[in-house]
């Protein structure tokens, strides 16, 4: 795939395996360099850059010990700082976490001087532990310029007298399965518009959850799937339990994508030997960790310590007993292509699928930079 013509300019930071950078490319943005410290994410963006993107040049570095002075004027900076630090998965250390990508991506940002700019995080930055922090950020990100001092007090001071701001931020946080994605995962995103670009409005959700229980409450989706009565009416009174306890709907007309139909359409799609469509034993659930269910997105697709978290990347069969989902399954949940390539140790791959972006969460969230962009141009 070569870069689309009229594409605008972007550069990332800690791009990991590509998801927002592939999401990307598809709205229309070609990169101009992306930023990856770890040399396996490095090695995967390298193997995938000529086929789903054109134009992918990967440097390797921290993103702290860079200089973005070259890119100024960029049309987008993108970046997807290490979570870590405000995952309930990690440390929860915040600002005093050594992983945390918030500063370098604000520098960057400082010198780069983009005409806009999208983050992606853990949802954990918004609550209340991680407010005072976060606001700090958002105050950083609307004026990259005003440095740090002798103590963040100061900093903070300086930042709260500026009048006229250098960027408008927005932020919000999004569920990947309204947007394509097999897969409940809810994310912040962060957008700037660099002065005198306005106008931001968030994508409109594409599919919906009361959609996916309707079609659950017809026949149409079971007999696309050939799905037998007596299992089928044991599925609806599980989801019905998980139903019952969730609020908030994007009212789309399309439905939800399922854990069912991303077996269904890999299977019909995928040779068996691909090392990452085999299934790996030893399967087992636990108190709070009971699997995905098959009709229904599935759980956050997470990046362990050894690649696969207990229970969390397991599926519920039709015949009461679960599995793994496989490498290719868990990517495809992300939203990356069936060739995508991914390392060959099962615990590196499922841990750089886990860090990813859904693929077409990005593209939506890129799409709607892109137009804006253009209209400003």
């Amino acid at each position: 795939m070569s870069p689309q013509e009229g594409a605008l300019s972007s550069i990332e930071l800690f791009a990991g395996a590509g998801g927002l950078a592939l999401g990307l490319s598809r709205a229309g943005f070609d990169a101009k360099t992306l930023v990856e410290r770890d040399p396996r994410a490095v090695a995967t963006l390298q193997a995938n850059a000529a086929d789903h993107s054109g134009n992918w040049p990967v440097e390797r570095g921290d993103v702290e010990k860079i200089s973005f002075t070259g890119y100024e004027g960029v049309d987008l900076l993108s970046a997807g700082p290490p979570c870590q630090p405000f995952s309930i998965g990690g440390l929860r250390l915040g600002s005093d976490d050594h992983r945390d990508g918030f500063p370098a991506t604000v520098r960057a940002i400082r010198q780069a001087r983009p005409r806009a700019f999208l983050i992606e995080n853990v949802r954990g930055l918004t609550f209340p532990a991680a407010k005072d922090y976060f606001g700090y950020i958002v105050a950083q990100l609307r004026d990259p310029s005003v440095q740090p001092g002798p103590s963040e007090a100061e900093h903070k001071s300086a930042l709260a007298a500026v009048t006229e701001h250098e960027y408008e931020v927005h932020w919000a946080l999004l569920n990947a399965a309204d947007y394509g994605a097999a897969q409940q995962r809810v994310r912040l995103f962060i957008v700037g518009l660099r002065t005198p670009l306005t106008g931001w409005q968030w994508p409109k959700a594409t599919l919906g959850r009361q959609a996916l229980v309707d079609a659950l409450a017809a026949d149409d989706y079971w007999q696309q799937h050939e799905v037998a009565a007596a299992v089928r009416d044991r599925h609806r009174l599980e989801l019905a339990k998980i139903r019952s306890t969730l609020h908030g709907d994007s009212g789309a007309a399309l439905r939800w994508r399922t854990t069912r139909d991303i077996i269904a359409e890999l299977s019909a799609r995928t040779t068996t030997n691909d090392p990452h469509s085999r299934v790996v034993a030893g399967a087992r659930l636990y108190k709070r960790h009971r699997g995905s269910l098959l009709d229904w997105p599935a759980k956050t697709v997470k990046a362990g310590v050894h690649g696969t978290p207990g229970g969390e990347h397991i599926v519920l069969l039709d015949d009461r007993s679960h599995r793994y989902l496989t490498v290719r399954e868990c990517a495809a949940l992300q939203g990356f292509p069936d060739d995508y390539v991914l390392p060959a140790p099962r615990s590196v791959a499922l841990r750089q699928i886990g860090n990813a972006v859904p693929v077409q969460l990005a593209e939506a969230v890129g799409r709607g930079i892109a137009e804006l962009l253009r209209k400003g141009a």
